[in-house]
């Protein structure tokens, strides 16, 4: 079995025809039919049913699809292996939400680089639950989340990195006190913030929702309402007065950031060097944290 023809065959059903996958692979139809057939050989049976100008898995297809993507995915480790051992150079495909990426992964990566400058990092920004899904299917070799807690997933190992502090935040002239502005609505951290407004009694008038924590912030500096962000976000606005902050006890809930990556998916040097670098990072910003006034709060 070729690996060749796996990747036609993960091809054709990710673009959803044969010409769609001869193109993107640069090869001729007859190539793509040729290397279906082989594999519909070994396997004593048909990958797909033709119907007309489209086609389907047949369930030989469906039962093999996962099969062909593990044997892919091996290939590729091995591949890395041998790359990354000798040279110190390949691909590392890295998700995170946005207020890790923009606030967290800067100073990682920096770091990251200067000892292994030959290694591309792909970064990709999305919700918690558009990453996870990402590193359960093999579409990322590790993370980075802000979450209450990450229960126990079979296909996933996790590292508690680092306890972030939340702040409730507002304008300095708090011009809609009563409106909330959340972030989307499967924000691990949204219950905390639902704990804050019903124990401080705040009767909202409005809610808005965003998908950015820096849009949220900007409305919250044009006096639109209350939000609750990390703080890691908006220590530049705290100290240009353009935000007053309120840090939230850890009653209402204790978010932390975590790396996870997918059990089965073979950790490379690159990657493994990479997860290093993180742990590495996080344990002094711990430090740093710990040296400072622990009764400390804005606002």
């Amino acid at each position: 079995m070729e690996i060749r023809h796996l990747q036609t065959f993960k091809a054709i059903v990710e673009a959803g025809g044969f010409a769609k996958a001869a193109n993107q692979l640069g090869y001729a139809q007859s190539t793509i039919t040729s290397h279906i057939q082989a594999l519909e050989i070994e396997l004593e049976g048909p990958l797909f049913d033709r119907l007309g100008k489209a086609i389907a898995l047949t369930e030989l297809g469906k039962s093999f699809l996962p099969y062909a993507n593990e044997m892919l995915r091996l290939h590729k480790g091995a591949k890395e292996l041998h790359q990354s051992s000798i040279t110190k150079k390949g691909k590392i495909t890295i998700g995170a939400s946005e207020s890790l990426t923009v606030y967290r992964l800067p100073t990682i990566i920096q770091a990251y680089k200067e000892k292994f400058p030959d290694v591309h990092l792909s970064v990709r920004m999305g919700t918690c639950e558009e990453i996870q899904h990402l590193v359960e299917i093999g579409d990322l070799d590790i993370a980075l989340l802000l979450n209450l807690e990450f229960k126990k997933h079979p296909s996933l190992e996790t590292i508690k990195m680092l306890d972030e502090h939340m702040s409730i935040i507002s304008s300095p002239d708090h011009m809609q006190p009563n409106s909330i502005l959340y972030s989307e609505s499967n924000c691990p951290y949204r219950t905390i913030f639902d704990k804050f407004i019903e124990e401080e009694k705040i009767t909202p008038t409005s809610f808005h929702e965003f998908w950015s924590i820096e849009a949220i912030k900007q409305c919250v500096q044009c006096g639109l309402g209350l939000a609750l962000v990390p703080e890691i976000t908006i220590q530049n606005e705290l100290k240009d007065g353009r935000l007053s902050a309120r840090r939230l006890d850890t009653k209402h809930g204790q978010v932390a950031s975590f790396l996870f990556y997918h059990k089965s998916r073979w950790v490379s040097p690159i990657v493994h060097y990479f997860i290093e670098e993180a742990t590495a990072y996080f344990k002094q910003e711990e430090e740093k944290e710990n040296h400072k006034n622990k009764g400390s709060k804005f606002g």
